[in-house]
């Protein structure tokens, strides 16, 4: 048998390998960004009723757990009796549904972002288990969805092998288990590492990063590891920096609040070494790459937009169309001072759109591995390693065939009937 299937379980390994390398510990351990959850999860020990199978790590409140069990909750008003008294044994499958949805922090690979007025993100297509089903009306809206993939494992059936073959067994497999070691050492070694611990090329970034002992003020985070040297950190406290000759106060005095967010920017951009997932090439001639679509924790940017908005600028793109002539950036013709509320009226318009989507406001808040942070305590380590690690990983399973994982399904459910012939 071990010849028969050696190629087949070769492939199989070697495709659960890269299939494992998707951004996994992202995304267990996790609550959604929704109108009841938590923000992290966390133990609860008087949870009501049906949700008190999660009281030790739960995404829900006490609270929560009451209201699901009402007929009318106030949580989303939804009455289960819309059709007459609804009976109790169908009924504790959707409070069932709805302590799940509330409570569990083990839906992470299933979450996905939404645009609605009272939810970031929902759960799609959880693979529930038939048997649960069977029992209880489909939940669409929840996400759930039931799957005979689920339980294929479970209901096929193994052929049971002689003594004699139980014995040759093991000196027949283990060449092959020392073929499939290497195999998946091999295919799991795909990580985009590349993305990791690097220095952008542009105009004042060092080659690599490396220990920066005497960083300035708010670049002093990034002193462990930097891509800024000492001067560069200096400078970027500066109203007008030999830097760039770039001003802030274009329109007047910037008020100290506003500007102290300015200076943690250009230390980010300056000083990270953990943006290598959103660089990219570009033909400037001062500067060779630059960075697109960081994901910037939703509370970084909103203080920003907060310290700043009674600030005056004449522009809502800093990037270009300044008038250089003196020598440094001074509002063009025909542009008038106004309030940053004015010329960026949300957050997001003032993260994104400053410096031509360098950001991109993320949903995900500080803390959760999933945004990068401006601001963060030294003390406690970089927390935007972590980040760039998670979408490193991501970058390298998006580079792999969509199909991998069902063209794994298919050879499994083939090996399972082989080994019956």
């Amino acid at each position: 048998m071990a010849w028969k299937i050696t190629p087949l379980l070769c492939l199989l390994v070697c495709v659960a390998a890269v299939g494992a390398a998707r951004p996994g510990t992202q995304l267990l351990n996790v609550c959604m960004n929704a109108r009841y959850h938590k923000e992290k999860p966390g133990p609860e020990d008087k949870l009501h009723g049906q949700c008190s199978p999660w009281k030790k790590n739960a995404c829900c409140f006490v609270n929560t757990s009451i209201e699901a069990h009402k007929d009318i909750s106030s949580l989303y008003r939804f009455d289960w009796d819309h059709c007459g008294k609804m009976e109790p044994a169908c009924k504790r499958h959707f409070i069932q549904d709805t302590c799940l949805y509330e409570c569990s922090p083990n839906l992470g690979p299933w979450i996905r972002e939404v645009n609605q007025s009272w939810r970031k993100e929902r759960i799609l297509n959880v693979p529930l288990c038939k048997e649960d089903c069977q029992s209880c009306s489909p939940t669409e809206e929840r996400g759930m969805e039931v799957s005979s993939m689920d339980s294929m494992f479970w209901t096929a059936g193994w052929k049971e092998l002689t003594l004699q073959e139980r014995k040759d067994m093991p000196w027949k497999l283990t060449p092959l288990l020392l073929f499939l070691g290497w195999m998946t050492s091999v295919c799991s070694a795909r990580t985009r590492t590349d993305l990791l611990n690097v220095c952008m090329d542009a105009k004042h970034h060092k080659a690599e990063p490396g220990p920066e002992d005497k960083l300035h003020n708010q670049c002093t985070p990034w002193k462990k590891n930097a891509c800024c040297s000492a001067r560069v950190s200096q400078e970027l406290h500066k109203d007008t920096s030999s830097l760039y000759n770039f001003t802030w106060d274009h329109c007047g005095k910037m008020e100290p609040a506003c500007q102290r967010h300015f200076i943690q920017d250009n230390c980010l951009y300056e000083c990270s070494p953990n943006l290598g997932p959103w660089i990219q090439e570009v033909n400037q001639k001062w500067r060779k790459e630059r960075f697109l679509n960081v994901p910037l924790c939703k509370e970084d940017c909103q203080s920003w937009w907060e310290d700043c908005r009674t600030s005056y600028t004449c522009k809502s793109n800093w990037h270009r169309g300044w008038d250089w002539t003196s020598g440094s950036n001074k509002c063009p013709t025909g542009t008038i001072c106004r309030t940053f509320e004015a010329y960026f009226p949300t957050p997001a318009a003032l993260c994104e759109g400053l410096w031509s989507h360098s950001y991109k406001l993320s949903n995900y808040s500080r803390g959760s591995g999933r945004c990068i942070q401006m601001w963060f305590d030294p003390a406690l380590g970089n927390p935007n390693e972590e980040v760039a690690r998670f979408y490193a990983l991501a970058l390298t399973a998006e580079a792999w065939p969509q199909g991998i994982r069902p063209l794994l399904l298919c050879l499994a459910l083939m090996l399972s009937l082989w080994l019956h012939d």
